[in-house]
């Protein structure tokens, strides 16, 4: 009785996690194109990859830090990469073309799919809209 209680835990804990974690990139991905369309760039293969993942503390607790890769081209010839580090749901920084990008009014994401911008928590992280 006890091993299936803790089974079902573990497989439940999995669960949230892979839900958290697949949320988490269709932010990455809404962010890296809003700020390659922003700057009238190309934005390519449509999505982004996982490059770093790791525990940060934070005044609300222990969140997640993700750091996306995603490639762009300034001229439809040259790939280049950018990067979207979300800690949590939110938006942490943007780094596109040799700039970071932190200000929420810079990338402005299709507001069909995410409700209107919160304002800023007082660690300095910008909190990204949670989706409805």
């Amino acid at each position: 009785m006890a091993s299936t209680l803790a089974a079902i835990i573990i497989l439940g804990l999995i669960v949230i996690f892979w839900l958290e974690a697949a949320r988490a990139r269709e932010l990455a991905v809404g962010i890296s194109r809003a700020a390659c369309e922003k700057e009238r760039y190309q934005f390519l293969d449509g999505g982004v990859y996982l490059q770093r993942f790791a525990l940060r503390w934070t005044s609300a607790g222990l969140r997640f830090r993700r750091m996306y890769r995603f490639d762009y081209s300034v001229d439809g010839t040259l790939r280049q990469s950018g990067y979207v580090l979300l800690l949590g749901s939110q938006l942490e920084a943007v780094h596109i073309q040799g700039r970071h990008t932190i200000e929420q009014e810079n990338i402005q994401v299709e507001e069909e799919e995410y409700p209107e911008k919160t304002e800023p928590k007082a660690a300095e992280v910008i909190p990204f809209p949670k989706k409805r």
